[in-house]
């Protein structure tokens, strides 16, 4: 088998797929790409298990059929280099793999491709449609709110939830919640929900930002499944039930201000430097159309830093960890924020208008 590629395409494919390869793994296979060639089309495959990918790369010809597991590692740093490279030209021949281009060749040993797992079957059967950018997006408004512990295993993920024509993600790690909604195609009128791993998400960010265009989107009892024009991601959903969301959203926040979302930003940014490791906490203080910011550490200093704000009610006075706000407001692309206030022990609320909130809970001041 010969196929011969750009050094653009290959290298941007192989990439992307190789980005699934688990760093160790039992199974050496496992931390290889399968590149397989059938009915003149070039398919590479990647899997930890948890994740599958599969995608298609154009070639510029084909001789015969077959495919290879390449060395994911291996192969990525030599498709690299020879990326800016007008073609290059892969032969497989009895378990190895021939890779050429101008100025040199390699000849790396590789694995059949028959002894690669096979999770391709799934049990989805229905789907609906997004813009992949626009899932892209969504899913970095709510990752950076969901649990690193494992332990907390449904907060280690996000949690996505598909009904009528709205797609809603939902990510959290018991001290803030990040939710957003967005539009869907859904011409069976079906419902799914379940609980997405963060790896998988996190790589369909890049899987979209190559696979351009709609992407459709289904779930079953234990997957879900994503197809685009090039290729297609199927994930093992994580088992659990996601607590209702909505019963954690304050409904009585009788405090509303409105500010630039930019000069939020540099001031919480600028007041976080004189916090500590162990002590991350600002103090936010309300007066008639102010907000200002105060913070103190040991042994570091102290800041007081203050904005124009929209606000027209009592004066009032919480803490917050900054690094929770600034999180929300680095995903966010609004200009205004708009944040509700309730008594001092109450989670705030900060959201902007396009259906994108963030619930945390304030900070003791020591």
């Amino acid at each position: 088998m010969k196929i011969l590629f750009s050094g653009d395409a290959l290298h941007k494919g192989f990439s992307l797929t190789a980005s699934v390869v688990p760093s160790s793994a039992m199974k050496q296979i496992l931390q290889g790409v399968k590149l397989e060639v059938a009915d003149n089309c070039a398919e590479l495959t990647a899997t930890d298990l948890e994740v599958l990918v599969k995608y298609r790369i154009p070639a510029k010809a084909c001789e015969g059929e077959g495919g290879i597991v390449l060395p994911a590692s291996r192969a990525n740093n030599i498709f690299r280099e020879w990326a800016g490279n007008e073609e290059i030209s892969v032969t497989v021949e009895a378990g190895h793999c021939t890779l050429q281009s101008k100025g040199g060749s390699f000849k790396i040993l590789g694995d059949d491709c028959l002894q690669f797992p096979n999770i391709t079957k799934t049990d989805v059967t229905s789907f609906v449609e997004i813009d992949g950018e626009i899932l892209g997006k969504m899913v970095e408004k709510v990752a950076y709110a969901v649990s690193s512990i494992k332990a907390l295993s449904i907060y280690s993920g996000i949690s996505v939830k598909i009904f009528g024509d709205t797609i809603i993600m939902v990510g959290s790690d018991m001290n803030r919640l990040a939710v957003v909604k967005r539009k869907v195609r859904n011409p069976e009128n079906v419902s799914m929900s379940g609980i997405v791993g963060v790896k998988c998400l996190a790589f369909l960010q890049r899987f979209v930002s190559e696979c351009k265009g709609t992407l459709m989107v289904g779930m079953g009892e234990s997957q879900i499944h994503f197809i685009g024009e090039k290729g297609e991601v199927i994930s093992q959903l994580i088992e659990g039930k996601y607590p209702n969301y909505d019963e954690v959203i304050p409904k009585n926040n009788d405090k509303k201000i409105e500010v630039n979302r930019d000069e939020l930003l540099s001031i919480v940014r600028m007041a976080s430097f004189v916090t500590n490791d162990e002590y991350r906490v600002v103090e936010f203080s309300l007066t008639k159309n102010k907000l200002s910011i105060f913070s103190s550490a040991a042994n570091v200093g102290e800041a007081a830093l203050e904005i124009a704000a929209q606000y027209d009610g009592p004066d009032y006075t919480n803490t917050f960890n900054p690094d929770y706000i600034l999180d929300f407001l680095k995903a966010s692309d609004c200009e205004t924020i708009t944040i509700e206030l309730g008594e001092i022990d109450d989670a705030a609320l900060f959201k902007t208008g396009h259906e994108e909130i963030n619930v945390m809970m304030p900070v003791e001041w020591k």
